[in-house]
């Protein structure tokens, strides 16, 4: 009796035994599954702020796309207005030139025509008609070639007056897409001045004249003589000379004088240009780009 007794307790003890191990692994199964729920929960909830993130820099991205080609269309505008606006302001500078040069040279022809005819009445007494129609050929070929040079010059100026402008154009888009054209600008601002001071010097020697001065020919025995024909002629031939030698003086004076200012000035321009890192380089776009 005691014996089943003590069996008894020993089978309780054990059924005991048995269900707190079954109630402990019910509990740490209950602890597993809570603890993996709250990772995939964290899990989750990291992923959707991720993607929120991810959404938030992409907009962000767009935005910063979007007004990067707003500001561009913007400096492309003020560019194309500004071009413009300096395309006409050359061409009336142009015309304007153009015009003083007319001016000029009609005033100068005013002054000079009644040297013309003094000159023209003096020549007609040479008796050798060729020599009298090389004479008044000659005597009219200086006005020429003074038109010829000044008119050559004025075509030049405008050319670096278009080049210029295209140099100006090169700097605004480069100002545009971020690079420092301080240097460019003052070099461009320089061959401005350089032009329009060479356009007043050519202005100016459009209107002087060179005119043959026959009263100062004088001969020691009548015109009508063999010996004052000589005279004559060389007196004429010295004329023609020192208006040659005037004439080139003042041709030449202005073409390496302000002439090749204005062109170096030009060259200078595009050389302070080129000196831009990827001056021409459209980088705008790129660069808002990469900076996100």
């Amino acid at each position: 009796m005691h014996r089943l007794k003590t069996i008894g307790v020993a089978v309780a003890t054990v059924a005991l035994l048995l269900s707190a191990g079954v109630a402990f692994a019910e509990e740490t199964q209950v602890g597993i599954e809570q603890r993996t729920g709250a990772r995939e929960e964290a899990k989750a909830k990291i992923e959707a702020q991720r993607e929120e993130a991810k959404k938030k820099i992409e907009i962000q991205r767009e935005e910063a796309k979007k007004r990067a080609e707003t500001t561009r269309e913007e400096a492309k505008t003020r560019m194309e207005t500004s071009r413009e606006v300096a395309k006409q302001k050359m061409e009336t500078q142009r015309e304007e030139a153009k015009q003083k040069m007319e001016t000029a040279r009609e005033n100068a022809k005013a002054k000079m025509e009644t040297k013309r005819e003094e000159a023209k009445q003096r020549l007609s007494d040479i008796r050798d008609k060729k020599k009298q129609e090389l004479a008044l050929k000659l005597a009219n070929q200086f006005e020429e070639l003074n038109k010829k040079w000044t008119d050559h010059f004025t075509e030049q100026l405008g050319r670096f007056s278009e080049i210029i402008l295209k140099i100006q154009e090169r700097a605004d888009t480069a100002a545009s897409n971020g690079k420092d054209v301080t240097a460019a600008n003052v070099a461009i601002q320089s061959a401005t001045t350089a032009i329009s001071t060479a356009q007043t010097a050519v202005t100016a020697q459009a209107a002087k004249t060179y005119t043959l001065d026959t009263s100062s020919i004088t001969t020691s025995t009548a015109i009508t003589t063999s010996g004052g024909q000589n005279e004559f002629m060389k007196g004429l031939r010295t004329q023609f000379q020192n208006l040659h030698k005037s004439l080139f003086k003042d041709l030449f004076a202005l073409r390496d004088g302000a002439m090749k200012g204005a062109r170096k000035s030009v060259q200078d321009a595009l050389q302070t240009l080129s000196q831009i890192p990827k001056v021409d380089d459209d980088s705008a776009t790129s660069t808002v780009e990469s900076n996100q």
